[in-house]
């Protein structure tokens, strides 16, 4: 059986790679202040999910590049949506209104 939620490793890779897609690996566990073991973990389980796909580069050193796919993108940018709908919400933080 397929997983059906994203991991929070998987949702930052695809956060930064929404922002800077064709990223190196090094680039992407930098950036992201994140564990490389755990970024390559999640870039591998993307890839089987068909969220992203690597590239290496055609000149020295090779990099390993990760790109989003269309799926990838769209499946991006509305977990941005959710994140931004998260951090607006927080500014302005609502009483639960209870229906008696």
């Amino acid at each position: 059986m397929k997983r059906t939620e994203l991991t929070e490793m998987q949702q930052r890779v695809l956060l930064f790679l929404l922002e800077n897609d064709g990223s190196a690996f090094r680039d992407i566990s930098d950036k992201t202040e994140s564990n490389p073991n755990a970024i390559k973990k999640a870039i591998d389980e993307l890839m089987e999910l068909g969220l992203v796909y690597d590239k290496r580069e055609d000149i020295f050193p090779r990099r390993r590049l990760i790109f989003l796919t269309n799926y990838g993108r769209e499946v991006a940018k509305r977990l941005k949506e959710i994140v931004d709908i998260i951090n607006e919400s927080s500014k302005h933080p609502q009483k639960p209104s209870v229906e008696v």
